[in-house]
């Protein structure tokens, strides 16, 4: 089934024009945001209030990693569907909620 939905999502990623995933973006990352200035997102394990999170450029450089929180709605999870763009510091999700780095 996990198998099946990471095809999903990449499948739909394609679709929207995102970039091929670099060998060293793992496998669970998926893109977020237009080709031009989107991020591969790699979701980890929750952490407290939020999430640990690491941000992939299109050619696989690192661009950020540490805990994120959310600011808007409560949510227990967080599906790809949901992350529609990166602006450099937040992920924006399409109920309007951002994923902000915890300070």
């Amino acid at each position: 089934m996990k198998r099946s939905w990471i095809g999903i999502v990449m499948t739909l990623a394609l679709a929207c024009g995102a970039p091929s995933r670099p060998a060293n973006v793992p496998e669970g990352a998926f893109w977020a945001g237009k080709r031009s200035n989107g991020v591969f997102v790699l979701m980890g394990e929750r952490d407290g209030l939020g999430w640990q999170v690491k941000l992939y450029d299109r050619k696989g450089n690192l661009k950020a990693q540490g805990p994120y929180v959310l600011r808007g709605m409560a949510k227990a999870k967080i599906v790809p569907e949901e992350v529609i763009s990166f602006d450099g510091e937040a992920l924006h999700l399409a109920d309007g909620t951002l994923l902000v780095p915890r300070r």
